[in-house]
């Protein structure tokens, strides 16, 4: 096996993990529909989030032609990646029943919006990432998608209001489908 081909399997492996904790705060939502009031907003913004998971595990195809070795650095970094996608999958929604008094969005608003601070976190290591591992100029069109990444996850995690926080979620799911289309290969 090759380098890529080991960071590629724990980058991998964790990216899963959020994957599967995300969806399954999607199953746990589904089932508790008739106990629990579903609210629309943390699920847009689940939504956005898987977009960028899959984005990521999409992208480690490139990263073999992109980086010309690899470094420390760059796994380490790759890997705070993967870490903070996890972060903010395990987060959005809730994964059990523990929650079971409270409605979506009174979970949300408790704890599920820290995942909308590791998205902007994700998003700020972004930036340097491009800019250090990539050579992408921060001023690119790369650099202006990645820093309204940044701001409308920010954003939702400081604002309290629901109809401020609704349109931002909503800005946010139209923003990161577009840029997934924009920015990943059709074909590898």
């Amino acid at each position: 096996m090759s380098a890529f081909e080991y960071f590629s399997v724990a980058l991998s492996f964790v990216l899963g993990l959020g994957v599967t904790r995300l969806l399954l705060g999607g199953v746990h939502v589904f089932r508790a529909r008739r106990r629990q009031r579903v609210h629309w907003i943390p699920l847009v913004w689940a939504a956005g989030i898987f977009v960028y998971q899959i984005q990521f595990w999409w992208a480690l195809f490139e990263l073999n032609e992109v980086l010309a070795a690899w470094t420390h650095i760059a796994f380490v970094t790759l890997m705070a990646h993967a870490l903070l996608l996890f972060v903010a999958g395990a987060l959005v929604l809730p994964t059990t029943d523990s929650h079971e008094r409270e409605s979506l969005i009174g979970y949300f608003e408790g704890d599920g919006h820290w995942a909308l601070l590791a998205i902007a976190v994700y998003a700020a290591l972004s930036y340097w990432t491009n800019w250090a591992l990539f050579g992408t100029s921060p001023l690119s069109s790369i650099g202006l998608i990645v820093a309204v990444s940044f701001v409308l996850p920010l954003g939702g995690f400081f604002v309290s209001n629901r109809t401020v926080n609704g349109a931002l979620a909503a800005a946010y799911l139209v923003f990161v489908i577009y840029a997934y289309v924009v920015l990943a290969p059709a074909q590898y």
